[in-house]
């Protein structure tokens, strides 16, 4: 029987393995999720020129080529969107991350001016966090290359907290919204409008139209914010301000689901599967996505207005 002595060396010698080993896999894994981070940036911009292409070729016999290109590197975005939540989830055990519980949003209060208040400081909190979670990934990609396991440990760690309160206050905005729809009696109106479907022409430019109208939708949803935070220090003005918001989210949602009919029309008419997880619109986030992106707007995407109703 070894001694007691002998079996805590053992023990020391076995826990400082398997940091030694767990140092190492945590570079390895931050590794790749640096590559599926600068992967994805790479066909953000790509599937951006696939869609200038498909407006320069609309009368070309390309055209065809052209949208099953489009639809291949939407797939190849989509795969690597999955490959960097394994990448986080990897990096956790590394860590040993657990983090603490996501708290639960709290209800409206039944006050416009106060739940407009929440909305505003959890939305720009939201947004501030999105800043320094590109913070600590330059940091992340710095310790990475030098190897330095002590900060990347550290970076690491900062990531993941960031990354989880910046969901917390995503929840805590969309029950704000939910709020002020109840404040103010909104119920949101009209239906999304299936493309054309005559032709691959009529039903690329019917897209393409759709994502313009899209865009501009989203920076009107900037506008009306910012009118919003005016709005709150003039109660008299606050409810239509806030109404007109809502109105224009609930138009950006309508926008974002007939692009998924547009996308839909657009597979089948190069006969590709129209079964696609990438052409299914986003829902609200839960505390299931801690390890995911949000909705990404090269894929039309918006945490603004995914799963509006």
């Amino acid at each position: 029987m070894l001694e007691r002595w002998k079996i805590q060396q053992l023990v020391l010698v076995l826990l400082l393995m398997s940091a030694a080993g767990a140092r190492a896999e945590l570079v390895q894994d931050a590794s790749n999720f640096i590559k599926d981070f600068d992967r994805l940036v790479a066909l953000r911009a790509t599937i951006s020129g696939d869609r200038d292409t498909l407006a320069a070729d609309l009368e070309s016999e390309k055209l065809r080529a052209d949208v099953q290109r489009f639809f291949a590197d939407r797939a190849e975005a989509v795969a690597v969107r999955f490959l960097k939540a394994a990448d986080r989830k990897e990096m956790k055990l590394d860590l040993n991350f657990k983090g603490e519980k996501i708290a639960k949003p709290t209800k409206g209060t039944g006050d416009l001016t106060k739940d407009a208040t929440s909305y505003i400081t959890n939305y720009d909190a939201w947004t501030t966090l999105w800043a320094q979670i590109l913070v600590d990934v330059d940091q992340m990609r710095t310790a990475v290359a030098a190897n330095d396991t002590a900060t990347l440990t550290t970076v690491c760690t900062d990531f993941f907290t960031s990354h989880r309160s910046r969901l917390e206050k995503r929840l805590q905005w969309q029950a704000d919204i939910h709020a002020m729809k109840k404040d103010t009696s909104f119920k949101g109106t009209g239906k999304a409008q299936p493309p054309p479907a005559t032709s691959l022409k009529d039903d690329v430019s019917e897209f393409l139209a759709d994502r313009a109208s899209w865009e501009t939708l989203e920076a009107q949803l900037d506008t009306d914010r910012n009118n919003l935070r005016a709005a709150i220090t003039v109660p008299d003005s606050l409810s239509a301000t806030v109404t007109t918001f809502l109105t224009d989210r609930r138009a950006h949602r309508l926008k974002t689901l007939e692009l998924s009919l547009d996308r839909k029309q657009m597979r089948k008419d190069v006969n590709l599967s129209a079964g696609s997880k990438e052409d299914k619109p986003d829902s609200e986030a839960s505390s299931k996505d801690i390890n995911n992106d949000d909705p990404d707007d090269a894929l039309e995407g918006s945490a603004d207005t995914a799963g509006d109703k």
